[in-house]
């Protein structure tokens, strides 16, 4: 196939079917993440129509969808290195999108609980096919920029997570918003199943070893000190953004009182600046990039550094006109990293690892980070909460879902509103601080860092 280049060649630009390829991929990573950041726009409305707490909603955005997104991440990686990948990914699409349109008929916690897993289990194929599919389209001091185009998915699915999380569900309820979302799977998954050649099929006889078994694979990703360094940073930030994305919009209902569509708006935004912070990324990592690739994990520790005290400042600024701006600072640093992690991940592995590295590093970003991130953001807040609520009684018994029960005093509705508030505050700002923990393994991975291809000069 004439597009699929050499791993060594120089870059010449993107041919057209390459071209084709990144908008699928992209579109295809946007629907993934949509349906996984929308229940951080809907919680709140589903909370107070099923009467859940922070850990709850801590539970479903973390643990339930993290554990089997990673759990089925893994053997989909591995049969993608065998397997064709563009089948594998469209059944992926198919199942995710199904289960996401099933949490829009859920009637209790345990119901969406268990379509939540479904989402997860779906979608653990998506980022270890498609990025494996992708470097074999592109050398190495392409990946920088190819990564960061698909990789500008999350603040996409930002920027329209509130569009139909926030206006429909308020049009027509959050249920229609899961309903809704379930839809352009469909089609995507008719477009990968019809229309992606899988480049491996076309390339020319690998002269490196086949792949071997998930231990052995395993068992070389832990001795490569740049893997383990990437990989430990990766967790950092997952837990970091996973506790912040998943109540962002809740901190500004609670906090400033924004109505949903306003909060989801200014979301939006941040969403707008990530894109700018992935493309900034992408450019700045192949722009300085040597022979060891070292500008693929210093471009996202710088990144994380950064994050890190926009963060603080926006979750600590008792005025939103300070909040805001901080915001999207932090959207901008926090997504420099999207696409040179990826790729640094991609230049690490032998070409027969593709898949499997990238699936066991986004145990890092998913089981690590999502279980922990907005469970522990839950747990503190609700903790918080309790400590600070000056009503009669526990928070937890005179504010269900975080508010009084209708009829209550108007100081019982303050006092809940109050203690909700700070509760979340505090917890956001301990994630923000995070981000500092990442930028430190980042960097250290900097120093035993190697492309791993025998066609690049060292």
């Amino acid at each position: 196939m004439t597009d699929i280049p050499a791993s060594g060649a120089p870059a010449k630009g993107w041919r057209p079917y390459q071209i084709y390829v990144v908008g699928l991929l992209l579109a295809v990573t946007v629907c993934n993440y949509l349906d996984r950041i929308v229940l951080g726009v809907l919680q709140e409305p589903i909370k107070i129509e099923l009467g859940l707490t922070d850990a709850q909603l801590g539970l479903l955005t973390g643990p339930a969808f993290a554990l089997f997104y990673s759990l089925s991440g893994i053997p989909a990686a591995r049969f993608a290195e065998r397997f064709n990948r563009a089948g594998l990914l469209a059944l992926a699409i198919a199942i995710w999108s199904g289960m996401t349109a099933l949490c829009g008929v859920a009637q209790n916690f345990g119901q969406l609980l268990l379509y939540r897993i479904g989402v997860g289990a779906g979608e653990g194929g998506c980022i270890p096919i498609s990025h494996s599919v992708l470097a074999d389209y592109f050398t190495p001091r392409q990946r920088g920029l190819v990564m960061s185009v698909v990789s500008s998915a999350p603040p996409l699915a930002t920027i329209l997570a509130p569009l139909i999380g926030g206006f429909v569900a308020e049009a027509w309820g959050w249920r229609s918003a899961f309903l809704l979302l379930g839809l352009p799977g469909v089609v995507l998954s008719l477009l990968v199943w019809f229309t992606l050649k899988d480049p491996r099929k076309a390339a020319p006889a690998n002269t490196e070893r086949r792949p071997a078994t998930f231990w052995a694979d395993f068992k070389w990703l832990l001795g490569t000190p740049a893997f383990v360094f990437v990989f430990i940073g990766g967790a950092f930030v997952g837990i970091a953004n996973a506790g912040i994305a998943g109540f962002t919009v809740s901190f500004l209902l609670r906090t400033h009182e924004f109505s949903l569509s306003q909060a989801g708006g200014i979301v939006g935004m941040t969403g707008i600046a990530g894109l700018v912070g992935a493309m900034l990324g992408g450019l700045l990592a192949d722009k300085f990039s040597d022979s060891r690739g070292r500008s693929y994990v210093l471009v996202p520790a710088l990144g994380s550094a950064l994050a890190a005290v926009a963060y603080l400042v926006a979750f600590g600024a008792p005025d939103p006109r300070w909040a805001m701006p901080f915001l999207l600072a932090a959207a901008v640093a926090y997504n420099m990293k999207n696409g040179p992690l990826y790729a640094a991940i991609q230049n690490i592995v032998p070409s027969t690892m593709r898949a499997t590295g990238t699936a066991v590093f986004m145990v890092a970003a998913t089981v690590v980070g999502s279980t922990v991130g907005p469970l522990l953001t839950g747990v503190i807040s609700d903790t918080v909460a309790g400590q600070r609520f000056a009503g009669p009684g526990a928070f937890t018994a005179i504010c269900p879902g975080g508010r009084a029960p209708e009829g209550a005093l108007e100081s019982v509705n303050a006092a809940c509103a109050q203690a909700s508030a700070s509760g979340l505050q505090v917890a956001l700002l301990v994630m923000s601080a995070i981000f500092v923990i990442s930028s430190v393994f980042l960097a250290l991975a900097s120093r035993s860092i190697r492309i791993n291809d025998p066609t690049v000069a060292a």
